[in-house]
C-alpha cells in the first residue's frame, strides 16, 4: 500500500512538509479525524521576513502570531501554511508554490474541499488575492485580508517599500515609477480584479470567496484608502460580497492587538464556516 504523503494521525499535530519545492505546515485542531467528517482549512499567507522551514515556522514561534494559530486550531479549523519564496510579493512563483499546497492538503488529509478559506496579512494578502484570483478561482470558501498589500501602485508611488516590491519581481530599484506600475499591472492585485470585473462582471461574484478586510484605518505602511478600501470599490460592481473590521486609530499593528484581533477573525471563519 502506498504510504500517504503526510503522515498524519488523529486529533492535534503540526507536520512540516514540501508542496511545489517549498517547505509548508500543517497543524491540525485536537478535534481532527483522518475518517469521519472532514476539518475545514485555512491557509496562512505569511507577510514581509515570514518563513517556513523544516520544523520552523515564523507563525508557530512568534507568540503574537501564534496566539492567532491557536484561536483558530481551537475553533476546529486546520491552519496550513507555504514558504513560497519567501518575499514573495505575490509574485507568481508564489501563487504556484500556494496553489501546490493547497492541492497537497485535498489529498489523503480529510480536509473540507468545501470550507478552504485562506488569511493573508502584509505582502501575504497580495499572495492570497493573486491566488484567489487565479489558479484558486472558484475553490475557496472565504478569506480575509489582514493589513494586507493589495495595491502595487500605492506602494510604488509612496515609496516606503517601492525598492522592495521590484526587487520580488526582477525589477531594479530606480525604475520609474509610471514604468514599475506598468511592468507589474497584470500581478497588481486591484488592478487584476479590475480586469476580471470588467470582463465577468456580475458573473464574477459567484467564483469569489467571502471577504473580511481587517486594517487599522491609520495604517502608514498599506494606507487604509488606497488598499483594501480601493479594492472594495473596484469589487463593488460585480456583487461580490465583502465586509471591513475597521480598527480606528491603529496603525500596521493589528497582530499586535492580539485577542482583540484574533476573536474578529476566528468569528468569521466560524461564521463562513457555520462552526
Amino acid at each position: 500500500m502506498k504510504k500517504p504523503i503526510l503522515d498524519l494521525v488523529d486529533g492535534e499535530q503540526t507536520v512540516f512538509f514540501q508542496a511545489g519545492e517549498e517547505w509548508c505546515f500543517l497543524r491540525t485542531p485536537r478535534s481532527y479525524r483522518l475518517n469521519g467528517l472532514p476539518t475545514p482549512c485555512v491557509i496562512q499567507c505569511h507577510g514581509h521576513h515570514g518563513f517556513v522551514k523544516d520544523g520552523s515556522a515564523d507563525w508557530l514561534s512568534d507568540n503574537d502570531k501564534l496566539a492567532f494559530i491557536t484561536s483558530l486550531t481551537e475553533a476546529g479549523i486546520a491552519v496550513a501554511s507555504s514558504h513560497a519564496t519567501g518575499n514573495h510579493w505575490g509574485r507568481p512563483s508564489a501563487v504556484a508554490a500556494n496553489a501546490s499546497l493547497f492541492q497537497m492538503l485535498l489529498g489523503e488529509t480529510n480536509l473540507d474541499e468545501k470550507r478552504m478559506g485562506l488569511w493573508g496579512g502584509g505582502l501575504g494578502g497580495a499572495l492570497l488575492w493573486n491566488s484567489v484570483t487565479g489558479p484558486l478561482l472558484g475553490k475557496v470558501k472565504a478569506i480575509v485580508l489582514q493589513q494586507a498589500t493589495i495595491s502595487y501602485e500605492s506602494v510604488i508611488r509612496n515609496h516606503k517599500f517601492k525598492d522592495k516590491l521590484l526587487e520580488a519581481y526582477g525589477l531594479p530599484p530606480g525604475c520609474d515609477d509610471d514604468l514599475a506600475i506598468s511592468s507589474l499591472q497584470f500581478n497588481d492585485p486591484v488592478n487584476r480584479t479590475r480586469i476580471l470585473v470588467e470582463q465577468r462582471g456580475q458573473g464574477l461574484a459567484s467564483l469569489l470567496p467571502n471577504v473580511l478586510f481587517i486594517h487599522g484605518d491609520q495604517d502608514e505602511n498599506m494606507l487604509y484608502k488606497e488598499n483594501p478600501v480601493r479594492l472594495g470599490e473596484v469589487l463593488s460592481p460585480s456583487g461580490a460580497k465583502y465586509a471591513f473590521h475597521t480598527f480606528q486609530g491603529v496603525g500596521h499593528a493589528t497582530y499586535a492587538l492580539g485577542d482583540i484581533a484574533a476573536e474578529v477573525l476566528v468569528n468569521f471563519f466560524k461564521r463562513e464556516y457555520q462552526l
